[in-house]
C-alpha cells in the first residue's frame, strides 16, 4: 500500500468505537467477526475491530487489503501493512489506556454497557498545580455545538445514551451518503473530506471506555496520532522518530509594523488584521512544506499555533539532511521577501516509541533548548560574498510599512498582499486554502517554497487530482484541516470600520469614545504542557501524560479561542444594544491569546465576560487568563496602543495575592483579580445609575472632584483628607437623599489599605469615563 492508503486505513482504524456504540445488540456478520481476536477462551474480544469493518463494508464500499489492515489490527497474524497500523495503534494508545482486552459481550452486559454510556472527560481536569480540580464531562454533540463540560454530569442509562449515538452517528452517516465520492479507495480529496468529518464528529467521543469512566482522549485525536505514527512507520517501520519543532520570529513587531499618517488612514486597520492573518499563513506553509518533504499527511502536525510548529517525522537516514535543505530554501525566500523582519528557526530530536508515547518532558524541553541556541544564528544560511549587495536606485519606500521598496500604488508586495488577505477574510466568513506548487488560477501568495490559493469551495480539479495537496478548511467542515476562526470585525457595507467609528458604535450613554485596546492570554501556558499533566501513581493510565493528551489540551484550548470567544463578543455586542451587530475588532486570536480592540465600555465587560467564559470552558482554578487593556484616542497610532496593552499584561502576569498569581487585569495601571472584576463592575453600574438620575443630587463634577482628592493617595493621606470628602458629600447630597449619602459614605470614607484606595479611584475614574457625555 502507498502512504496514502496507509494514512487512510490508520485514520479509520478505530471508527468502530463509534458504530459499536449506537446499538448493544450485535449487528456483526460472520465476515466482520472475523477480524476480532480469539480469546484463549474460545470468546472475541475487541469487538470494535468488527464494526470498523462494517463501516467499511457498508458506507465505503470496501473489502480489500486496505480495509484489513485498518479493522485487523489486533490481529497478530498479520502482514507488513497490517502490522504498521497494529503497532502504530499500539504506541498511540499505549498510555492512555489498556482496557480493549475487555471489549466482549459478557465484560459489556457485566459493566452495565458503561462503553457506551460514559462521555468524555474535560482534559482540562487533569491539570494539576496544587488546586482542586474536578471531573467534568462533555455531552455527546458535534464539535459545532460543543458546550461547555459539566461537573455534576448525571450518568444516563443505556438506552438514552444509544440514542445520543445513533443520532450522531447518524449526522456522520448522512454526510458520508450525501457525498459520493467518498465511496470507493482513498484519493487525496477523500481523505481531506473523511479527516475534516471525523473531526466534526468524533473530536467529542472517548477514545475507549470500556474499563475506565474517565478517558480524557478524543477517538479524533487518536485516530489522528495512529495516522501521524503508521504514517512514519510505512517509511521506516523502527522504533524511532523525530520531533521537529519550528518558530516564526519577529512576529510582533512585523504584525505592528504600520505607517500611521494621513495617507494610510483607511488602509490601517485592514492591514492590522491582514498582517495577522499573513503571519498564519506563512507558518502554514513552512509545516505543509516540511510535511511535503516526507509525504506526510496533517496529521502529523501535533501542534501549529500560528507562530509555529510540532511535526512528527519519520526516522530515516536522510531526515536531518532534507530538514536541513528545506529550512535553508525557506529562510532565503522569507529574507527575499521580509529582510529580517521575519525568519524561521527550527530544533529536532530523536525520540524512541517509548518516549513518544508518553511525550517526555525531557524531550520538549531540549527543542525549546535546541531553538532558542538556533535563534542565534539563524541568518547563517544567507551568509555569502554578495550577501550586502544590493542596488538601491530608483526606489521608494513603501507607504504602508515604511521599510520595503515598492511595487505599485506606492506599496510593497507584501502589504499589497496583506490588503488582499485581509479583504477575503472581510467578505468571506468561510473558505478554503490550499497550499501546492501546482499552478491554479488565482495565486494569492507565491512565497517561493509554496503557493497559497484562496477558494470559496474546492475546485473540481482538486477533487479529481491523485497527487496529494494541502487544504484548510476554515470555519467549515468541507474537507481538510479544519481551522475555527474568530474572523469577526465591524462592518457598514461589507467594509471594515476604521477605529474612530468602531468607537461610536456604542450609544453615548456609555461614555467617551475611546478606544479600548484587550491583550489576554493563558497563564503558565508552557508548564501547563510540560508539567501539568502528572504522571499517574499505581499505573494509573487516565493520569498519566501522553502525547494523545497532549493533542487533546490543545485541541479544546484552540476551540475556545478559535470558535467560542467569537460568539461571546456577538452575544455581548447585541447585549450592549449597540447601533451594529458588532462592536469587537478581533486583531488576533489563535492558540492561547488574543487581541481585540473596541469602545471601552464594551472591552472591559468583554474582559470579563471572556474570563466567565473561560472558567466554565476549563472547570479548573489551576487554569487561569490574566489580560491587560489600554485606553487610547482612537486616532492615535495603534501599534503603541498594543504595545501599552502588552505592558498592561505583563503587569497582571505578576500580580501576586493570598499565595496566588497572576488570573489578574490590569487597567489605568491599576492590577486586580479577575474574581474581583465582577463586584468591581456591579459598583461602577452603580454609581453610573447615580450619575444618569437627574433626581440624585449628586452631580459628575463633584465625582470627579472628590476622586482627584483621592487619586495617588498613600493610606496616611487619605485619613486626613476624609473630612473634605464627607464635607463634599454632605454639600452635594441633601438629607431628603440621606440613604444615598449613607452608601457613598461607607464606599469613600472606610477604606482600609493603600490597594482598597486604589481600586476605589480606578472604579471612579472608569465611572467618570462612562458618563462623560452624559448631560
Amino acid at each position: 500500500m502507498n502512504n496514502l492508503n496507509i494514512a487512510y486505513a490508520a485514520l479509520l482504524h478505530d471508527i468502530g468505537k463509534f458504530y459499536q456504540r449506537t446499538t448493544k445488540i450485535s449487528l456483526l456478520n460472520s465476515q466482520e467477526i472475523a477480524s476480532t481476536p480469539i480469546h484463549a477462551n474460545g470468546y472475541h474480544t475487541h469487538i470494535h475491530s468488527g464494526y470498523t469493518a462494517k463501516f467499511f463494508h457498508d458506507y465505503l464500499h470496501l473489502n480489500d487489503q486496505l480495509e484489513k489492515a485498518s479493522s485487523g489490527h489486533h490481529i497478530n497474524e498479520v502482514d507488513e501493512f497490517d502490522s504498521i497500523i497494529r503497532d502504530a495503534d499500539r504506541i498511540a494508545s499505549k498510555i492512555d489506556r489498556n482496557d480493549e482486552n475487555f471489549d466482549f459481550e459478557e465484560n459489556h452486559k457485566k459493566t452495565r454497557y458503561q462503553y457506551i454510556t460514559s462521555r468524555l472527560s474535560s482534559i482540562m481536569g487533569n491539570i494539576d498545580f496544587g488546586q482542586t480540580i474536578y471531573d467534568s464531562k462533555f455531552k455527546l454533540t458535534s464539535v459545532d455545538q460543543c458546550m461547555n463540560p459539566c461537573r455534576n454530569n448525571i450518568e444516563q442509562n443505556t438506552i438514552e445514551s444509544i440514542e445520543e449515538y445513533k443520532k450522531l452517528f447518524t449526522q456522520f452517516i448522512e454526510e458520508i451518503k450525501f457525498d459520493n465520492l467518498l465511496i470507493g479507495k482513498p484519493t487525496p480529496y477523500k481523505y481531506h473530506r473523511m479527516y475534516s468529518l471525523l473531526y466534526k464528529y468524533t473530536t467529542l467521543i472517548p477514545s475507549s471506555t470500556y474499563e475506565t469512566n474517565n478517558q480524557t482522549v478524543s477517538l479524533f485525536d487518536h485516530l489522528k496520532l495512529t495516522t501521524a505514527i503508521a504514517s512514519c512507520l510505512s517509511q521506516n517501520n523502527c522504533n524511532n522518530f523525530y520531533m521537529l519543532e519550528f518558530d516564526v520570529s519577529g512576529i510582533q513587531s512585523f504584525i505592528y509594523k504600520i505607517t500611521e499618517g494621513s495617507k494610510t488612514k483607511t488602509n490601517i486597520a485592514k492591514s492590522l488584521r491582514g498582517r495577522s492573518a499573513f503571519v498564519t499563513l506563512i507558518t502554514n506553509a513552512i509545516t505543509y512544506t516540511i510535511l511535503d518533504k516526507f509525504k506526510l499527511t496533517q496529521a502529523n502536525i501535533i501542534f501549529n499555533t500560528g507562530g509555529g510548529a510540532l511535526l512528527l517525522l519519520p526516522y530515516l537516514d536522510d531526515t536531518e539532511k532534507i530538514i536541513h535543505n528545506t529550512f535553508n530554501t525557506i529562510t532565503k525566500e522569507l529574507y527575499k521577501r521580509f529582510n529580517t523582519s521575519l525568519s524561521v528557526v527550527y530544533a529536532i530530536e530523536k525520540v524512541d516509541k517509548f518516549e513518544l508515547s508518553n511525550f517526555k518532558t525531557e524531550k520538549a524541553l531540549a527543542l525549546k533548548t535546541k531553538l532558542e541556541e538556533y535563534k542565534l544564528k539563524k541568518f547563517y544560511p544567507l551568509i555569502n560574498n554578495d550577501f550586502c549587495v544590493e542596488h538601491l536606485e530608483d526606489k521608494e519606500i513603501c507607504e504602508l510599512c515604511g521599510q520595503n521598496y515598492v511595487k505599485k500604488d506606492h506599496k510593497c508586495q507584501n502589504c499589497l498582499d496583506i490588503l488582499n488577505i485581509s479583504d477575503y477574510y472581510t467578505k468571506h466568513d468561510k473558505f478554503t486554502i490550499l497550499y501546492s506548487n501546482l499552478d491554479y488560477n488565482n495565486c494569492l501568495m507565491d512565497l517561493g517554497f509554496i503557493k497559497i490559493y484562496f477558494f470559496e469551495k474546492i475546485p473540481h480539479e482538486l477533487i479529481n487530482k491523485n497527487d496529494f495537496y494541502y487544504i484548510d478548511a476554515v470555519n467549515h467542515f468541507e474537507a481538510g484541516n479544519v481551522k475555527l476562526i474568530a474572523n469577526l470585525v465591524p462592518k457598514e457595507n461589507n467594509t471594515i470600520l476604521n477605529f474612530e467609528n468602531i468607537t461610536k458604535t456604542l450609544d453615548k450613554s456609555y461614555g467617551d469614545e475611546k478606544l479600548g485596546v484587550l491583550k489576554m492570554d493563558v497563564d503558565n501556558l508552557g508548564a501547563i504542557f510540560a508539567f501539568g499533566l502528572k504522571q499517574g501513581k499505581n499505573n494509573d493510565v487516565t493520569l498519566q501524560r501522553s502525547l494523545s493528551k497532549y493533542l487533546t489540551l490543545s485541541r479544546f484550548i484552540e476551540l475556545f479561542f478559535g470558535y467560542k470567544l467569537k460568539q461571546i463578543c456577538l452575544d455581548l455586542s447585541k447585549k450592549l444594544k449597540n447601533k451594529n451587530e458588532n462592536i469587537f475588532y478581533i486583531n488576533y486570536a489563535g492558540g492561547d491569546d488574543l487581541v481585540i480592540l473596541g469602545p471601552i465600555y464594551g472591552i472591559l465587560q468583554l474582559a470579563n465576560k471572556i474570563h466567565i467564559e473561560f472558567k466554565e470552558f476549563v472547570q479548573n482554578p489551576n487554569i487561569t487568563l490574566s489580560a491587560g487593556i489600554h485606553i487610547q484616542n482612537p486616532k492615535k497610532p495603534i501599534r503603541f496602543g498594543i504595545k501599552m496593552a502588552d505592558n498592561a499584561l505583563e503587569a497582571s502576569k505578576s500580580y501576586v495575592k493570598d499565595n496566588r498569581s497572576k488570573n489578574a487585569i490590569t487597567i489605568m495601571n491599576s492590577t486586580f483579580s479577575f474574581e474581583e472584576l465582577p463586584n468591581i463592575l456591579n459598583k461602577i453600574e452603580t454609581y453610573r445609575g447615580y450619575l444618569n438620575d437627574k433626581t440624585n443630587p449628586l452631580s459628575r463634577t463633584g465625582f470627579y472632584n472628590i476622586m482627584s482628592h483621592m487619586d495617588n493617595k498613600t493610606l496616611d493621606e487619605y485619613y486626613s483628607i476624609i473630612p473634605i470628602i464627607q464635607y463634599s458629600l454632605y454639600r452635594q447630597i441633601d438629607n431628603s437623599h440621606e440613604t444615598l449619602r449613607k452608601k457613598i459614605l461607607q464606599d469613600l470614607t472606610t477604606l482600609k489599605t493603600d490597594e482598597e484606595i486604589n481600586k476605589q479611584v480606578t472604579i471612579m475614574k472608569l465611572v467618570i469615563l462612562f458618563t462623560r457625555e452624559v448631560n
